[in-house]
Formats: structure tokens, sequence, C-alpha cells
């Protein structure tokens, strides 16, 4: 149903005999992308833990997939195993078995595993059901699936329906029952799969000349993710210090002058900037620092003494396992408070909560919230939309709390639209995060480099090690670590809002 020619001629090119579809879809981003990670596998940076936790919360997606088809039969074989993979899945072909998971094909040298393959006995076909941990179907998921099925059906087996599975953002834990949805993509990929051959012949032209394909640092690198030589070609690139991509909110002009090739703040034409980046771009010039105190008073004019400050650390599993919760919803299991009396407060009173042994959270979060942020006052929050959704899920679940709990969120005032609107430092370059203006207004101290837990990302897997760790000294080191972090980002927002008042 899906086929097409190939014309090279594997055998005689320095190339792998098969070669996986996740390497092709690298060529798919940029030749340059495939010939290094073929030819130059040396490059190749480590697995990130970042990355590792992508690929763990994919595989628990895929295992919690493979429940909805009973009596499948796994393909158990490594991803390297290409020869004994395609061997097992012959076999299990042959018996016509109803469903197989990791099911191997090769066509002309290109290798795919399916997730799930279908066995209708009555059309003697098979439907092919790939799973993705998103929420809805990505243009990069029907290249991704176009390729695989392109190469089953090259290589003789009978499609008739091809399908994605993926995570329903409505399922609400317990009732697993619609974690999924899937959705018919056949038609779709009809319109798609003329297009394939063509495109493998050119990915696996480039594979074969002896030099690096002479692809440049574009946007490209960015989509449909971050390509892992993207450190290589931006250096090749040689971008002056600063640059366009320095300006906050430029996205697409930004890509719209590099490939005019104006790169240096120089070259970018005036009308191409607001009048916030006209500001934004003489700081970056000048190596300096702009405030507009007007417009700093006018924002925190409202907020009122005691200021809370407030921040969460939250876990937000592919696959919900909190009661009432749905895919990716964020799941506090740890704050921070920090509470300022006045400016001319001489302590901070430090309140915080952290529970680490993989139990719902939620319980035991909301009453030490109530206390800790009691009373009057404002409630600051970097970035607040954030802590505002946590606390609007916990009124959905905590109806007794509801109003509590909305008096909390309803005093949330947030410093991050203060810095967009009226301050700018030539340190922030593009990013307001409080990770780059925390530094850059009150000093290096306040950088969270070298910190054991340094990030939301490292939070998070922090917390889930935690649950599966025996008490001993580590388990102690890194709970202590989490309590750091936590800490560390109010104690900031509390330097910062002085900052803003006194400035």
């Amino acid at each position: 149903m899906l086929c097409g020619t190939l014309f090279v001629n594997f055998k005689s090119v320095n190339i792998p005999k098969l070669i996986s579809k996740t390497k092709i879809m690298q060529g798919y981003q940029c030749h340059k992308n495939m010939w290094l990670s073929v030819h130059r596998k040396e490059l190749i940076p480590k697995v990130t833990p970042e990355l590792q936790a992508l690929f763990d919360q994919g595989n628990k997606v895929t295992e919690e997939a493979r429940k909805r088809f009973p009596n499948g039969v796994l393909v158990d074989l490594p991803p390297w195993e290409f020869v004994a993979s395609l061997k097992k899945t012959r076999e299990l072909l042959a018996a016509h078995t109803e469903f197989i998971f990791e099911a191997a094909f090769e066509y002309k040298g290109c290798y795919a595993r399916a997730d799930v393959i279908a066995y209708n006995a009555v059309t003697q076909r098979w439907s092919i059901i790939e799973v993705k941990s998103t929420t809805k179907v990505k243009d990069e998921h029907l290249d991704d699936v176009g390729l695989q099925v392109w190469i089953m059906a090259n290589a003789g087996l009978p499609i008739e329906k091809i399908s994605i599975l993926h995570l329903n953002n409505a399922c609400k834990f317990p009732d697993m029952n619609n974690l999924f949805i899937e959705e018919d993509v056949t038609d779709r990929l009809r319109d798609l799969h003329t297009r394939i051959a063509p495109r493998l012949n050119e990915i696996f032209s480039s594979l074969r000349i002896d030099e690096v394909p002479p692809q440049k640092f574009g946007a490209h690198c960015f989509a449909p993710r971050e390509c892992q030589f993207i450190d290589l070609c931006r250096d090749e690139a040689a971008l002056p210090e600063p640059n366009i991509f320095d300006i906050p909110g430029f996205y697409k002009k930004r890509w719209e002058l590099f490939d005019r090739g104006l790169v240096s703040l120089d070259q970018v034409p005036e009308a191409a900037l607001d009048e916030k980046q006209k500001i934004q771009v003489e700081v970056l010039k000048g190596k300096k620092r702009f405030v507009d105190r007007k417009k700093v008073s006018e924002h925190i004019a409202s907020w009122k003494f005691p200021l809370i400050f407030l921040d969460f650390e939250t876990i937000n599993p592919a696959v919900p396992h909190f009661d009432g919760t749905s895919p990716f919803q964020q799941v506090p299991f740890q704050f921070s408070v920090h509470i300022l009396d006045s400016l001319e407060a001489k302590e901070l009173r430090h309140i915080e909560f952290l529970q680490d042994d993989g139990t719902d959270p939620r319980s035991a979060l909301v009453p030490e919230l109530l206390k800790a942020c009691a009373g009057e006052g404002s409630v600051v929050a970097y970035y607040g939309v954030f802590e505002a959704k946590c606390i609007q899920d916990l009124e959905d679940y905590f109806p007794a709390q509801k109003q509590e709990l909305a008096q909390i969120r309803e005093r949330i005032v947030d410093p991050l639209p203060v810095f967009k609107d009226a301050v700018y430092d030539a340190a922030f370059k593009d990013s307001f995060s409080i990770k780059s203006v925390g530094p850059a207004i009150l000093g290096e101290q306040f950088s969270y480099e070298n910190m054991a837990v340094g990030d939301g990302s490292a939070a998070q897997r922090a917390y889930t090690e935690l649950a599966a760790m025996t008490p001993s000294p580590l388990r102690n080191q890194k709970r202590q670590a989490l309590l750091d972090y936590c800490k560390k980002d109010t104690l900031i927002m509390v330097e910062l809002v002085k900052w803003l008042y006194q400035c």
C-alpha cells in the first residue's frame, strides 16, 4: 500500500548494512546529523539525565499501552540484535500471532521496529499501532510512522490500517480505561508516502560522501527537537558576542535575519525591533543595565506586606498514579516559603515541606501550605501562573479547602512581568528565567551552578530516586539537596523583590 523505490546501493558504501529508523529520522531533520551519528560516533554526546528521563517516560507509556492488547507477544531482544529480531518476527508473523510488540522489519538496509501490530484473521492483513507519549498527534509523528510503515510495506507486510495511540488528558487515575486515544492516520499517511523514497535517496546519498555534509547552523537544528550536535554547529557558525540570538522575544525574526546573513546587533534593521527590543539591543551593545523605575513602582504599588514568597516543586508523570490526576498534571510534592514582614525586617521566616516517600503528597501538603500562607499579604511567585495552576488543581481535588486555597491563589503577584516590562541587563541575554535574572542582578553567589539539584527536572528525578531509596546517609544528602534547591528559589525571589523596591 505504501511502497516506493529506493535506489541507494548499500553494499558499495562504507555504512552499516542496516540503519535504524531512529538514525534515519535524524537524517530527516538534517543530513549532517545522520552523517555524524554514523561516521563520527565518538562525537555523539553521552545521554544526559534529562534525556534518559524522557526515554524512561516513553518506555513507561509503551508498557502501559501493551496492557490494551492481551496475549501480545514481545520480540524481547535488544535494539542492536537486528538479525535475531527479524528472525523472531518472521516466526510470529507466520504463526499469525494476534498481537506482536516490537516486531522488526527491514527493507534495503532500512530497519524499524513497531510498537504494536495486530492481525486480522478475516482480512489476513495487519494494523500498525504506534504509541506516542504526547496528548495529541504531531506532524513529526506522521513522518516517523510514515517512514516505519513504508519499510514494513516494502518488506511485504499486508497493511490495512495505521493508528497512533496517544495519551488522553481527560483520563483521571485510578480509572485508566481511557488513558489512550487511538487516532487513525491511514489516509494522512497516504498523502505522504510518495515523498519517502526520494527523501531517503537524498539522505543516503549524503551519507555516502567522504566529508561532513555542508549543512549549517539554522532553525532546523531545533525542530522537531534540538539536535545532539548543536554545539558543534553553533561553534562552526562563529556567532559574534552579543548577537541576534540574545534579543528576547525575537524568535521568528532572528531566523529570517540569520538566513540573510545578518547576525551581529549592528546589522539588525531598526524596523525589525519593537520599542522594548531597541532598548534591549542598546543594553546588549553597551553591556549595561536598563531600569524604568516608574514602571517598576507601578507594578509593585499594590503588593502588600508581609510578602509571602512561594515556590513549588512538582512531579508530572505521563502515566498518572495519584488519585484524580491526568497525564502530565503537575502535582506539588514540595514547597518553600519565605516571609518578609517589611523591607526593614532583619530576619526572614522560613517554612518548608517535602514529602519524599512516593505516596500522594497532596493531603499532607495542603494543611501545611494553608498555615504557611495564612493571613494577609501578597503571595510572591516567580512565573506565578505555574503556582496558581497548581493551587487551582488542589482546589478542585479538596473542595473542603477550596475557599482557603483560592484565597492564596488570588493573592499571587509575580516579579517576572516586572522584569520583562521594566528591567533589562545584558547578562539576561534572551532569558528572563530566575536562573538568568538572579545572578545578573544579585551576583554570582545567587547562581545555581554546582548545586546537587539545580533545576526543576533534576528535582523531579531526585524525588523519584528518594521514593525508591531506603534510609541512608546518601538518601539524607539527596533530600537535603532538594530542600536547598527549593529554598534557594524563594531566597532569590526575596532578594530580587528587595532590589525592585530599592532600585
